[in-house]
């Protein structure tokens, strides 16, 4: 349990770090390690339910880390929080307590394709909306953040690319505004999403401290250096990365 939990430190060092840096959610880095590290360095085998249980903590770490560090930035948007926000907790509350009951193949299938989508989105170029944002309706809104909020949920992946995909690419919403709004309702998400694991057991107490820690201390570092480094080089490498583990947990699931 020892190495265990220290693997989890650094896995939560990485992803905290590459989360903060990058802004595409640390746990998209972490699950594809809690799920392949293990097996690789012959430790125990931390169980697909564990693995979106622990992802679930560290997506909590980095997301309030990096609230606490870019408190001050602007460009957040009261209606996102309010209407895409509520959906996004509802979503997630049902999804994560809901996993519990999913089989291990549901599991990986879920992981694998939403993988694949924040990676193709990940490499494609970012659309420069600098308009008003002025929504008619809160309705695409909030059935946005449910699906995101249900998906990010039963996976433990966060909703920071799923959301951020969905407003710039599918909402029209200024990136600006996009990435501003992310944060809080994140936050929101991983909340409720990490009550829901918790209370269904699926999160091993001694790793989530260890994923927590090393999560808080890379997420600080990420922040930090993150305009001394070309994110956009490092989120094209993250992809596909991201890609190549989506394609090993979708052949896990029809092995």
């Amino acid at each position: 349990m020892l190495m265990t939990t220290f693997l989890c430190v650094l896995i939560g060092l990485a992803s905290g770090f590459m989360g903060a840096m990058t802004g595409v959610g640390g746990a998209l880095l972490a699950v594809p390690l809690l799920l392949s590290l293990p097996t690789l360095l012959d430790l125990p085998f931390i169980s697909v339910h564990a693995t979106t249980g622990l992802a679930m903590v560290q997506g909590l770490t980095t997301n309030l880390v990096g609230v606490l560090v870019h408190k001050r930035a602007g460009f957040v948007s009261s209606f996102l929080l309010r209407w895409m926000g509520s959906g996004v907790v509802f979503g997630s509350l049902l999804g994560s307590v809901a996993s519990r009951w999913f089989p291990d193949r549901w599991l990986l299938l879920m992981i694998s394709f939403v993988l694949l989508f924040c990676a193709f989105q990940m490499l494609r170029p970012t659309p420069e909306l600098d308009r008003d944002f002025a929504p008619s309706s809160p309705f695409p809104f909030a059935s946005a953040g449910f699906l995101t909020g249900v998906l990010a949920g039963a996976t433990g992946l966060g909703t920071g690319s799923l959301t951020i995909a969905l407003l710039v690419y599918w909402l029209k919403v200024p990136i600006r505004i996009a990435l501003g709004s992310t944060l809080g309702i994140s936050l929101l998400a991983a909340i409720v999403g990490t009550m829901g694991k918790a209370l269904t057991l699926q999160v091993p107490m001694v790793e989530g401290i260890g994923l927590s820690f090393g999560a808080a201390l890379g997420a600080l570092w990420g922040a930090k250096v993150s305009h001394k480094i070309s994110a956009k080089i490092l989120r094209n490498i993250l992809a596909i990365f991201i890609a190549i583990a989506a394609l090993h947990a979708l052949w896990r699931s029809l092995g």
